[in-house]
């Protein structure tokens, strides 16, 4: 539960979505406070002019038919049955005893201030309350309290507060299941642009994605399917054209060399001129295989040969390499170990990890002093690794990043086009992997992490 929490709350969209509606519930709420208060301040209002109002006439009675007139206004206003169970009337004479009314006390009554409506508790027969009260005191020395209950304000007052709590609560609640299926379907539309990325970048050019609307995705997917359309004719373009100068310059230089050998064997050749066409056929033949080698790269980059992929064993195919440089270690008196190789198997091209095996194998050999080694792992973050390394002179750390670009060579005097390490390169990133070289201490050390 709490791995699912956090991978909800590591969505963007979920957060932003979630961040709005809090907003909008931030601000409904606001608008409904506002409501709120100016409400019960009308009510609050209408109770202190009904008060007032009240009196106001009762005064004027006294004033016109004394004590015996407003104990007949006020038995009569509560014998109406027109809110006497809110309404508050109570008449003292002079020694506060009580002449009429429908309360028996106010706990603190000759302390409270005249002609101003303060809110106190009322005492009743069998229960206490609260209300709005004021105060007046009779020019005969008689006390009239003339007030309102304030139990079915609070009662309302109440029922709002729960309904509101209630209303944010299943509001909140809503809001964070919006934002789940919002980034839910979000998820599901971005999902599907990203599977269509992964499937061309591992060189499936052909793949497209099916548009289920006409909304702003729907146009995206429509932009992108037509963008797929105009790179996958620019590369087959490109690689028409590449087959195409690959033949015509293929053919031409067969042609060279095979000139080139048939008049090696001509008669009374001079051996300098003959010596002269050796070295030209050789050199026609290096052209060949650096244009060889520049159309196999170009072809790993395009990442066309990831169709191909299927299991291999590189328990398997390292065996088979150090095989293969085994006599050529013992020629140069290397020593050639093998240590711990895991029984590994993963999805890729066999001949292409076993080339690019066999090109560090054969790096390891030519320059090591006295020993070189292959390892191959698993490693617990679900990747495989395999070390090559050797006990030669290595390679400074500041052109560790210079290793395998095109045409490369730390010493020129080195025999090579300077590739090899670039047809590494270009075979790991196929298989969605890195290579990382390091100090031996001493030599160069070479690691591939493949994904498991």
């Amino acid at each position: 539960m709490i791995e699912f929490i956090k991978r909800l709350w590591e969505s963007t969209s979920f957060r932003l979505t979630l961040n709005y509606s809090i907003l909008a519930i931030f601000t409904t709420l606001f608008l409904i406070g506002f409501f709120y208060v100016q409400v019960f301040g009308a009510l609050r209002d209408e109770h202190l002019r009904q008060i007032n109002v009240a009196v106001q006439r009762l005064s004027i009675a006294y004033e016109v038919g004394g004590r015996d007139e407003i104990l007949r206004m006020i038995e009569l206003t509560l014998s109406d049955r027109i809110d006497s169970g809110q309404e508050i009337y109570l008449l003292m004479d002079e020694y506060n005893h009580t002449l009429v009314g429908n309360i028996s006390e106010i706990p603190g009554l000759n302390d409270l201030p005249e002609r101003q409506v303060v809110e106190v508790q009322i005492k009743h027969i069998d229960a206490l309350s609260e209300g709005n009260v004021r105060v007046t005191k009779l020019s005969g020395g008689e006390t009239l309290v003339v007030g309102h209950e304030l139990g079915t304000l609070n009662e309302l007052r109440a029922m709002l507060s729960r309904i509101i709590v209630t209303s944010m609560i299943l509001a909140l609640m809503l809001v964070i299941l919006g934002a789940y299926v919002f980034s839910s379907e979000l998820k599901y539309r971005v999902g599907r642009i990203r599977l269509l990325t992964e499937q061309v970048g591992a060189g499936d050019i052909s793949k497209r994605i099916t548009s289920e609307s006409d909304d702003v995705f729907g146009l995206i997917h429509h932009d992108i399917n037509r963008m797929l359309d105009k790179i996958e004719s620019l590369m087959q373009g490109a690689r028409h054209i590449s087959d195409t100068v690959a033949h015509n310059i293929r053919t031409p230089l067969t042609r060279i060399v095979g000139k080139l050998r048939e008049t090696q064997n001509l008669p009374g050749l001079p051996q300098n001129v003959q010596d002269a066409q050796q070295e030209a056929i050789e050199e026609v033949e290096n052209l060949s295989i650096l244009l060889g080698k520049l159309l196999q790269i170009a072809e790993l980059n395009a990442g066309v040969q990831r169709q191909n992929f299927k299991t291999c064993n590189l328990e398997v195919i390292a065996e088979d390499v150090l095989d293969l440089y085994s006599f050529f270690a013992e020629e140069k008196g290397i020593t050639l170990q093998k240590k711990k190789i895991d029984k590994v198997i993963i999805n890729g091209d066999s001949n292409l990890l076993a080339s690019a095996l066999a090109n560090l194998v054969d790096n390891a050999v030519k320059y090591a002093h006295s020993h070189a080694s292959v390892e191959i792992k698993k490693q617990p973050d679900h990747k495989i690794s395999i070390t090559v390394e050797d006990d030669g002179p290595g390679l400074p750390e500041s052109e560790y990043e210079n290793v395998g670009k095109y045409f490369y060579r730390f010493n020129n005097e080195n025999e090579g086009f300077g590739l090899g390490l670039t047809s590494v390169a270009a075979i790991i990133e196929l298989h969605r992997g890195e290579i990382i070289f390091s100090n031996a201490k001493p030599g160069l050390k070479v690691t591939i992490l493949l994904p498991a």
